[in-house]
């Protein structure tokens, strides 16, 4: 709760300093911490970490040596977005538009970043700040019900920062996987809800299509789903779909050490290849470039693409995404992964992520073999 602000007749807006945060900075940060927040505060830990370790924008203001506010971005790794994780003014200098200023100036600096994005979320009651956010531009473009502690709503606000040309966004709805190996069935749900507002994404259709679609085996833990099994599953619902596969064999045979194993995929690989086949699903033996992608969303439809998750978290894990857009400098898509990656990895993180397009294509290979693939939906 906000203590009742003081008048400083004395008070000098043009005296305060925008300056990078420091070490020496902990034991003011910490009070100034305290000072603003009753839930949720940072640690000395935390603005030691961020300082020193975090991918991150640091400022502070400075007045006359004093400590009265802060701003810190968060910047995603292997991605084009920037997330506002805290701000911060002492109440008795509210009011005198420091808070535009250092936002401005962290605007600026993701861009000089190649961030596409500079995102946020604020809590539902808190109108003074959703005001201010959208008094300087920001847009919600998401929120997510029971989010803070309390089990208050948030709101989830962004800005571009990054000024291109930019073309308008396909509109996918976002699904939050449910299992860790269900990744390529929430995809397809996504895809099926864009074409079809009455569709319902749940745990039922998810698991479902899992059952349908698996390759049975992975690299560890349940089964994944594979290109030609998701294929089909879009089929049965009455959705047209073409594959794009790096190469006509047994796909993730690399990742299983057991011939059994090998063996069953081996059966698995038949048996969906036949279907496909029978089925009349056009397949490009080719890997799917980044002009591949342009030329689909701009005809209507949405690739399902297999990446690897390294340039997101060091993990050699075969994951699907869905793309959602694209303009000129970025590919956008929606990961439906449930995990949360370090403390700056949330949701808002994982909707409409920009990816560099010289990025994409080393992102979206997998293995030692470089194996690509992808399913694109289509509505007709």
């Amino acid at each position: 709760m906000k203590k009742k602000k003081k008048i400083l007749s004395d008070f000098r807006p043009t005296d305060v300093i925008l300056r990078q945060a420091k070490l020496t900075d902990l034991t003011q940060l910490v009070e100034l911490e305290n000072a603003c927040f009753n839930y949720d505060q940072l640690t000395r830990r935390n603005f030691n970490w961020m300082i020193t370790k975090a991918n991150s924008i640091f400022l502070v203001m400075e007045y006359h040596g004093k400590l009265i506010g802060y701003g810190l971005v968060l910047i995603n790794s292997g991605t084009s977005l920037a997330r506002l994780y805290s701000l911060a003014t002492l109440n008795e200098y509210q009011g005198y538009g420091l808070g535009s200023q250092l936002i401005g100036e962290l605007e600026e600096m993701s861009s000089d970043e190649d961030c596409a994005y500079l995102r946020l979320e604020v809590k539902k009651s808190n109108t003074g700040a959703i005001r201010l956010y959208e008094k300087l531009g920001y847009i919600k473009f998401s929120e997510k019900k029971d989010y803070y502690d309390n089990g208050e709503t948030a709101l989830c606000f962004e800005k571009r920062v990054r000024f291109l040309k930019k073309k308008p966004r396909n509109n996918v709805p976002y699904y939050q996987q449910s299992v860790n190996f269900t990744c390529g069935p929430a995809c397809l749900m996504m895809a099926i809800k864009a074409f079809d507002r009455k569709f319902k994404m749940t745990i039922q259709h998810e698991l479902q299509i899992w059952r349908e679609a698996t390759t049975i085996f992975m690299t560890s833990g349940h089964g994944g789903c594979g290109p030609r099994g998701l294929a089909l599953s879009a089929l049965k619902r009455g959705y047209r779909s073409e594959l794009y596969l790096s190469r006509e064999g047994v796909l993730f045979v690399d990742s299983v050490r057991s011939p059994e194993k090998k063996k069953v995929l081996e059966y698995v690989h038949e048996d969906f290849a036949q279907q496909v086949k029978k089925a009349g699903i056009k397949t490009h033996y080719k890997k799917l470039s980044v002009g591949d992608i342009e030329e689909i969303l701009d005809s209507g439809g949405l690739p399902i693409v297999l990446i690897t998750t390294y340039h997101f978290d060091k993990n050699k894990v075969p994951h699907w995404v869905i793309i959602t857009a694209y303009d000129e400098y970025f590919i956008y898509f929606h990961d439906s992964d449930a995990e949360d990656v370090g403390m700056h990895e949330q949701v808002i993180g994982r909707i409409h992520t920009p990816i560099k397009k010289e990025l994409f294509p080393k992102t979206s290979i997998w293995g030692k073999n470089k194996m690509s693939a992808a399913v694109v939906i289509y509505g007709d």
